[in-house]
C-alpha cells in the first residue's frame, strides 16, 4: 500500500513532467482591470468588464455580484463555459443570455445562490475570436470542424499547451485581487470544454479550493494533453473537493466507439478512476472530499447535477 510520503514522491514526479508542457508560460503583467458597463438586476449587479491576459490582450468577462451582499469576505467561482461548437455565444450561456442553453447558466444561478461570479471567454471564442480565422458570427460547425477555435494554436485544444491554463490563472488573479472576495474562498465549475479547461489547469493552480466538473474527463489510455491517465489527475487535485457530474450515455465515459451494455461495464472505465483518486484521499484523511454525481442522461449539465454542484461549492466555500 502506497504511504503519503511516496505518493508525494511520485506526484512531484508528475508535476515535473507536466511542468515540462509549460514551459513557454508568459510573465503575468498587471491586469489593469476596466469596466466597460454595470448592469442592476433584482438580484445582481452585472459589470461587463475587460483585463489583461498577456501582454497586450484584453480578455472580455462578465462580473456578477450578489444584490445586499457584504463589502467583503464573499465567496466566488470562477465559471468557464462549454464549446457545443458555439464560437459565437462563449461565456453569453454562462450569466443567462441564451434561451437555447438554459442548463449552461450556473454563472447566473450561482450569484443568487450568494457567489461572486467570473464568466470570462475562452481564447478563439466568444468576443475573443481571432479574425484570420473566422467571423464573429461564424462557428466550428458553419466552417467544417473546430479548427477555428479550440484546435487553432492558442485554443483550449490547441498546440500552445498554457494558454488555457494561463487564462485561468489570470482569472483567479482578478478574483483573488478582487476587494469583495475572500481569495482563500475561491471556486470553480464548468462543463464540456469548461470542465476539460479546468483539469489541465488544477495542477498548477492551487488558489483554486473547490471544483465542480460536468462533462469532463475523457477516459483514454493517457489523457490528453499531458499523456496522464485521468485517475493521477485526480490523484494529483487531492486533496481539494472535487465533484464530476456525469451521464450514463455520454461517451467520454467509455473507451469503446460502441456503447457498452450494461451501464456498470460502460462506467467502469470512469469509476475506475475515482477509486484510484479516491485511495489517494484517503491517505489525506478526506475521502469525501472526491464525489461523482452519475445521472441517466447524455452530455449535459442537468438540474440535479448543477444543484448538487452548487451545494458542494457552500459546503466547501461558504464558512460555518
Amino acid at each position: 500500500m502506497t504511504t503519503l510520503s511516496e505518493w508525494e514522491d511520485e506526484r512531484s514526479v508528475i508535476l515535473e513532467k507536466l511542468n515540462r508542457r509549460m514551459e513557454h508560460m508568459p510573465e503575468r503583467p498587471p491586469l489593469d482591470p476596466q469596466t466597460i458597463w454595470q448592469r442592476e438586476y433584482s438580484t445582481h449587479t452585472e459589470w461587463k468588464i475587460t483585463y489583461q491576459g498577456e501582454l497586450g490582450e484584453r480578455i472580455p468577462a462578465y462580473l456578477l455580484i450578489p444584490r445586499d451582499a457584504p463589502n467583503e469576505g464573499l465567496p466566488a467561482v470562477l465559471a468557464l463555459h462549454q464549446c457545443a461548437w458555439l464560437c459565437d455565444i462563449g461565456k453569453e450561456q454562462v450569466v443567462g443570455k441564451c434561451v437555447d442553453q438554459p442548463d449552461q447558466a450556473y454563472g447566473l444561478e450561482l450569484v443568487r445562490a450568494g457567489f461572486v461570479v467570473l464568466a470570462p471567454d475562452a481564447n478563439k471564442v466568444g468576443e475573443r475570436f481571432d479574425p484570420s480565422l473566422r467571423k464573429p458570427w461564424q462557428t466550428a460547425v458553419h466552417l467544417g470542424g473546430q479548427q477555428a477555435c479550440c484546435l487553432a494554436n492558442g485554443g483550449s485544444w490547441g498546440s500552445a499547451h498554457y494558454k488555457p491554463v494561463y487564462d485561468v490563472m489570470r482569472a483567479v488573479d482578478f478574483l483573488a485581487q478582487y476587494p469583495r472576495v475572500d481569495s482563500r474562498c475561491i471556486g470553480i465549475i464548468g462543463h464540456s470544454l469548461g470542465a476539460d479547461t479546468i483539469l489541465w489547469s488544477l495542477p498548477f493552480e492551487e488558489r483554486i479550493r473547490a471544483v465542480v466538473i460536468s462533462g469532463g474527463g475523457i477516459i483514454a489510455a493517457t489523457w490528453e494533453p499531458y499523456g496522464i491517465s485521468y485517475a493521477d489527475l485526480l490523484r494529483l487535485i487531492a486533496p481539494r473537493p472535487f465533484l464530476e457530474v456525469t451521464g450514463t450515455e455520454d461517451g467520454i465515459n467509455w473507451l469503446e466507439r460502441t456503447r457498452p451494455e450494461p451501464i456498470d461495464e460502460r462506467m467502469m472505465s470512469k469509476r475506475a478512476a475515482h477509486s484510484v483518486g479516491r485511495a489517494t484521499y484517503r491517505l489525506y484523511g478526506c475521502e469525501e472530499r472526491l464525489a461523482c454525481l452519475e445521472f441517466e442522461g447524455s452530455h449535459r449539465f442537468p438540474e440535479n447535477g448543477r444543484k448538487a454542484g452548487y451545494d458542494w461549492l457552500k459546503r466547501w466555500l461558504v464558512p460555518g
